[in-house]
């Protein structure tokens, strides 16, 4: 008998006998637990409750004198109390279902397929033309994989092993590090984990992670704690150019006034020429801000910031067919280096 074949038995027995199991009866039951010495037996016991644990099953122990005494499963602790639906409620919840089954890009499509046909609320198959999902970056269709694994590993807290690779970098660097949370921001899933190699609180967009390893030593134990002052909510409102993805810049900008207070939520208020002063950790990002505003702002300095903002327009260009010198002599040459 494998470890999943005896840990299913186990709950099965455990939740059909009507009254507490002594741990003699499990043994009998059981022979995988009857091949060496009682204390053998007991630690591989234990182990199957930490299991079965690690995976939302509660056993208790009970020592009474009318119900008796040995395991029983513990089913307010495993089990969520029933849930009562009305019609409007059930289609609501399907409709918002559908919503994120019909994207490809949506990870534990299964599981929901299984949680809404249980509540008896499954979508409608001929639904998903009528609900869509818009998402305002591509990354989430190919990354709900690495989703799952790396929702796994944070759920197990287990150490993983990626190769991330930097917008611009040639190539990948190997980072150790323990996942304390995931969030998706504008079609693109980011990973909030410790560093061991900045020894930091980092955050790292899937898309750039090439591989990730899960640390499969001693499944069942934990590599590491969540700090109890972590708030992943809090890091989920951290403004995009404070994500560690280049070094640090301080990146002067000028904005025509009349639009000037569609920025000044993010970048703060400019100074008496109409200069914003903004300082960022993702270049990418603050170019791109740029970029939506048109021919309405310019980034004056420093050099690296300007030749970013022009590469990101010459790709742009070649994206579009547009050749370099049409933009030049169109007015889009914004002193950007084509």
């Amino acid at each position: 008998m494998d470890r999943l074949e005896r840990l299913l038995d186990l709950v099965h027995v455990l939740q059909t006998a009507r009254e507490p199991v002594p741990l003699s009866a499990i043994k009998e039951r059981f022979p995988d637990y009857d091949d060496g010495a009682e204390e053998s037996m007991r630690r591989k016991f234990e182990r199957d409750k930490a299991e079965l644990a690690r995976i939302g099953i509660m056993l208790r122990y009970v020592d009474d004198e009318d119900l008796g005494t040995g395991y029983s499963v513990d089913t307010e602790a495993s089990y969520l109390p029933a849930i009562t639906l009305d019609e409007a409620e059930r289609a609501v919840l399907a409709t918002a279902a559908q919503a994120a089954l019909s994207d490809s890009g949506f990870p534990h499509r299964r599981p929901l397929r299984l949680a809404l046909a249980k509540l008896g609320a499954a979508p409608e198959e001929d639904a998903h033309a009528a609900v869509q999902m818009s998402h305002g970056a591509p990354d989430a269709l190919e990354d709900h994989g690495r989703v799952e694994s790396l929702g796994e590993a944070l759920t197990t807290r287990k150490r993983v092993k990626i190769q991330y690779r930097k917008p611009g970098a040639n190539d990948a660097t190997e980072r150790e590090v323990d996942p304390y949370g995931l969030f998706l921001r504008r079609g693109a899933w980011y990973l909030v984990a410790f560093d061991h190699r900045t020894r930091e609180v980092r955050m790292f967009r899937l898309s750039r992670i090439e591989d990730a390893v899960v640390n499969t030593k001693k499944p069942g134990t934990p590599d590491f704690e969540v700090p109890s002052s972590f708030d992943l909510a809090a890091m989920m409102q951290t403004s995009p150019l404070e994500y560690h993805v280049h070094e640090r810049l301080a990146v002067k900008i000028r904005v025509d006034p009349d639009v000037a207070f569609l920025v000044e939520r993010s970048w703060g208020s400019p100074d008496a020429d109409g200069v914003f002063h903004v300082e960022t950790t993702y270049l990418d990002y603050l170019v791109d801000q740029v970029i939506r505003l048109g021919l309405r702002a310019e980034i004056l300095s420093p050099p690296e910031a300007r030749e970013a903002i022009g590469a990101a327009l010459r790709k742009v260009a070649k994206a579009h067919g547009v050749p370099t010198g049409e933009m030049i002599e169109d007015g889009f040459d914004w002193g950007m280096g084509f």
